[in-house]
């Protein structure tokens, strides 16, 4: 009973509207919690092993296992056979992370069919079906956050092997006929999250991991913070590059390799580059020059026909026992400035190829030629050794060696807050939830409850207080207003004679004149004086022709009143308004300045590309896989009026657009392309997955058109 009365007290109090407001504005500025994703326990891929990661997508969920993209903003996930996956491979889905099938989502939303252009520089752009669907982080039953209508892209060609989750923050647009959709795009999983107050920030810290270090160490993934306990802190952060499109530029001063004896070798002979670091491929690229550095350093030889390094299994065995480490020097110039090193041992460059990749599985190192310095990259290789942490609301990022000892699995999350949190002096953050994954939202929902509940108690107390404060210096402050105002009443009564009391009209009080003799009248308002009116009227009216004793008579004698001069004359009350001190008639001239109200919102540049330049990509090379099975088809020039009809169980096809740069800054524009641009378009990666893998004619109907070109990050610099 005590508690359910102090309840209803705390409920129902007049002081409760203030620690309500009060509870409303530390609510408005509490910084949510980091989400730690955590990494699912399998190493996939075609060119690995990796640590991948599990999401949820459609209604009922499906389980899939992607890789981490630090370049999209997109969600990739597998086709499922015949075009992801040739039919007669009943393995392959599975290690593809599992096959996606749209057909058996109640919310999944048919958008259309696009290029994938995010990896267009490396000669990786394919096509794939768009669509939205449901989105969550984590295996089912963890506990991870879902978001509905996320953008879901299916894919079916060799280049991503995986599917991948991106955590770039940069929007999409569609291309349309309404201008309003035109101009504003559909927001990333990473931008949802912070617009739903679900993570603090626009950020992230991600590793790959390293499963030749210790046990097995698998990647991590922070949303809106980073976990300090995953690497070794320096003092360099690197800005955002102007080209937004490739943003995480870091400067390769020199790299350098040290064999066991301290043997050091260059392995950038012509100096320093600007590098983008991209987890969605898992090669470095690199000059021609440097290439060859490394193939002299660690006897390798290229292989034409895959376009790796495949390493021998003697040539394994000396790489071993060597045991040469590779050092990055990194900056954010390329020549000059502060340096951090990121040392990587030779396991991270020991990865197997398999199939697609190959014919028949084989160690490689993860090193490609680049054809110009648009496409030197640091991709998933390099990651393993490597922290990144960061801010896309900041513009800025740092790079740190990563850190392997016992403790690794013990988290330490920490919150990036945003600019606009940072700016806020009364905000707050819960406590960091070093543990906090995807699997422990029970736990955290119980911290919170708990914090809530404090907050409430002392939001009480203070409001009380403060209340009963207000209360009393306002009595006080009345009082004193009072008596000021009484004070006040009384010097104006002096000073114009209010406080001057008149006399009694009773016999008392009666004022006496003297007559014409000098002998005093009978006073004023006395019986004597009254009968003395009388008899002077009948007087009057007695004698009509007498001559009165008035004013302006000749025959009369006039009457005086004696003047004393000693008395102090009576002053009566005037209603005159008294002029305010300091004031005038007119009155001094002001003007009131109206305030400057400036939009901070910018309108859109209208800006297109012809969508008939995105037609001449170069192709790509087929496969190992599909000249096996096709004989020949290196030579084959397929158009999009070759392909054959639709399978069954995809959407209707549409007109295929191209996606061109967005009129709006940070976004994506997806328009339609001509029927004859259309007719000659090459889909290099998924046409030669469908023919190589023997997806049949009905696969190819599926991607009969468009491309999408992913767009400017939307963000204001």
């Amino acid at each position: 009973m005590r508690s359910s009365t102090l309840v209803a007290a705390v409920c129902f109090a007049p002081w409760q509207v203030h620690a309500y407001e009060d509870m409303r504005l530390m609510e408005r500025t509490t910084i949510p919690a980091p989400i730690s994703v955590a990494p699912s326990q399998n190493m996939d891929g075609d060119d690995g092993p990796w640590s991948s990661f599990t999401i949820q997508v459609g209604t009922p969920p499906q389980d899939l296992r992607v890789l981490i993209s630090t370049a999209s903003a997109e969600t990739w996930v597998v086709l499922p056979p015949p075009v992801g996956c040739p039919a007669d491979v009943p393995s392959c889905p599975s290690t593809r992370g599992a096959a996606f099938y749209s057909n058996a989502s109640s919310t999944w939303q048919y958008r259309g069919i696009y290029g994938v252009d995010s990896e267009a520089n490396l000669n990786l752009d394919s096509s794939a079906i768009y669509g939205n669907d449901t989105i969550t982080l984590g295996v089912q039953g963890s506990d991870g956050p879902t978001l509905q209508n996320q953008i879901v892209s299916e894919i079916g060609t060799q280049n991503f092997w995986l599917g991948s989750f991106g955590v770039n923050p940069k929007p999409t647009n569609f291309s349309t006929t309404s201008t309003e959709d035109l101009n504003n795009g559909q927001s990333s999983y990473l931008s949802n999250l912070k617009e739903q107050n679900l993570i603090p920030s626009l950020s992230f810290g991600y590793t790959a991991g390293a499963p030749y270090r210790l046990k097995g160490v698998l990647g991590s993934l922070t949303l809106g913070g980073y976990d300090s306990a995953r690497y070794i802190p320096n003092d360099i952060s690197f800005n955002f590059a102007p080209d937004n499109s490739r943003d995480l530029v870091v400067g390769i001063q020199s790299i350098t390799s040290t064999e066991q004896d301290g043997t050091e070798k260059d392995l950038l002979p012509s100096g320093g580059i600007n590098a983008y670091i991209d987890s969605t491929v898992p090669y470095i690229y690199l000059p021609i020059d440097a290439c060859q550095a490394f193939e002299s350093a660690f006897g390798l030889t290229y292989d034409n026909t895959s376009e790796l390094y495949l390493v021998s299994g003697s040539l394994h065995q000396k790489l071993k026992a060597q045991n040469a480490s590779v050092t990055f020097t990194l900056g954010n110039t390329a020549t000059s400035g502060r340096t951090t090193n990121i040392t990587l041992p030779y396991d991270s460059f020991d990865l197997t190829a398999t199939w697609p990749l190959v014919q028949n599985g084989s160690l490689y190192f993860p090193l490609k030629r680049a054809d110009n310095q648009t496409q030197y990259t640091l991709g998933r290789t390099f990651l393993q050794e490597a922290y990144l942490t960061v801010d896309w609301e900041r513009q800025n990022f740092t790079v740190s060696q990563c850190l392997f000892n016992d403790s690794i699995n013990q988290n330490n999350i920490v919150a990036i807050q945003s600019e606009e949190a940072a700016s806020n002096s009364n905000s707050t953050s819960l406590p960091p939830a070093t543990t906090k994954s995807s699997s422990n939202g029970k736990t955290i929902g119980i911290a919170v409850g708990v914090v809530a509940v404090v907050l409430i108690l002392i939001g009480g107390v203070a409001g009380f207080l403060i209340y009963n404060k207000r209360k009393k210096s306002k009595a006080t402050k009345e009082a004193e207003r009072a008596a000021a105002a009484s004070d006040e009443i009384k010097a104006e009564q002096v000073q114009f004679g209010y406080g001057k009391h008149e006399l009694d009209t009773d016999t008392d009080h009666a004022r006496f004149e003297l007559d014409e003799n000098g002998q005093p009248k009978p006073g004023f308002g006395s019986q004597s004086h009254l009968q003395a009116l009388e008899e002077s009227k009948r007087s009057e009216l007695a004698s009509e022709g007498a001559n009165r004793a008035e004013l302006g008579s000749h025959n009369a004698v006039p009457r005086f009143e004696m003047y004393d001069p000693s008395s102090t004359p009576v002053e009566l009350p005037t209603d005159y308004p008294r002029e305010l001190e300091g004031s005038s008639a007119s009155g001094p001239s002001s003007t009131m300045s109206s305030p400057i109200i400036r939009s901070i919102n910018r309108s859109p540049v209208n800006r297109s590309t012809d969508p008939s330049a995105l037609n001449n990509n170069r192709a790509l090379p087929p496969s190992p896989l599909q000249r096996a099975m096709r004989p020949g088809l290196q030579d084959r020039s397929p158009t999009m009026d070759s392909l054959p009809s639709q399978p069954s169980h995809l959407p209707s096809p549409v007109q295929g657009p191209v996606r061109t740069m967005s009129p709006v800054a940070g976004n994506e524009t997806l328009s339609p392309v001509s029927p004859e641009a259309s007719g000659t378009m090459r889909h290099s990666g998924l046409m030669d997955l469908m023919r190589g893998m023997g997806g049949g004619g009905a696969a190819h109907n599926a991607y009969e058109s468009g491309r999408r070109r992913e767009g400017d990050r939307g963000i204001d610099e």
